[in-house]
């Protein structure tokens, strides 16, 4: 059972005049995730709609009415997990699977891509490929922070050799759709086994395999999903997925901190 919180701060330098936040920060529920119960609330504004999405997300608007120089959105509750080995189980939402096999403004193909593709081995069987594609892609492609923004896709990604883990999960994404694979975006939290309660949100891939349905990989750490992951919401690529974003009216320049906690 893992208590989760999940706090998101917005300062403004100049209170703006309006302001609008959408935000995917409630845990999918499945057979591998039970949320035994969840809350989302905001200061300096209200949530005004509470709904699902195409992909199946459980997501909140939330409106800045009047003017305030900070905004506190929290997230909190508890989930059970269980480990499926990274099996997620049958299609899920209305959406039909060849959308997911599709290019997006971030899962482009590119040269640098497809030098990448240039080393994979041939798709005999599928499950196989994709944990090699991971493989590869982690291999290539470093783990390394501040070398990339939310706004990089995979060709560019690929160029510079570094990135995080949404990074691997575009250049994965964009490589397996290639191959007329299903595959999707997951954002959500890997609890680390360090214990020290100080987490992080977290990005890895799943791909939809026939008598399987969808199986998860988490390329940065090369496994896959088990008893430490925490799903929050899905989607083609991270502009679906992302747990918190927004847009404001006014002047003055804005700080976006988040701080998350897991025991």
């Amino acid at each position: 059972m893992f208590k989760i919180d999940h706090i998101t701060k917005y300062n403004f330098s100049e209170a703006p005049v309006h302001s609008v936040q959408r935000l995917n920060l409630t845990p999918v529920r499945s057979e591998s995730q039970n949320v035994q119960n969840w809350q989302v609330t905001i200061e300096g504004g209200e949530i005004i709609l509470s709904s699902r999405d195409h992909h199946g997300n459980l997501f909140h608007l939330a409106a800045q009415q009047t003017k305030t120089s900070e905004i506190r959105i929290s997230a909190s509750g508890e989930v059970k997990t269980a480990d499926n080995f990274g099996v997620v189980g049958p299609h899920d939402n209305l959406l039909p699977l060849q959308l997911f096999r599709h290019e997006t403004r971030l899962c482009k193909f590119g040269p640098h891509i497809r030098q990448i593709e240039a080393t994979l081995p041939k798709k005999t069987d599928e499950l196989a490929f994709l944990h090699e594609t991971s493989a590869v892609i982690l291999d290539t492609v470093k783990y390394e922070k501040a070398q990339t923004t939310v706004e990089t896709d995979a060709e560019n990604a690929a160029a510079l050799g570094a990135g995080v883990c949404q990074d691997h999960v575009h250049i994965f994404l964009t490589l397996v759709r290639r191959q007329g694979l299903a595959a999707r975006y997951v954002s959500g939290y890997l609890v680390e086994p360090s214990g020290s309660g100080h987490q992080a949100t977290h990005a890895w891939a799943e791909a939809y395999i026939d008598g399987l349905g969808w199986v998860g990989f988490d390329i940065s750490n090369g496994i896959s999903p088990n008893e430490n992951y925490v799903k929050l919401a899905t989607g083609f690529d991270y502009a679906d997925a992302q747990p918190v974003s927004g847009m404001r009216y006014g002047e003055g320049t804005e700080e976006m901190s988040t701080v998350v906690s897991v025991q």
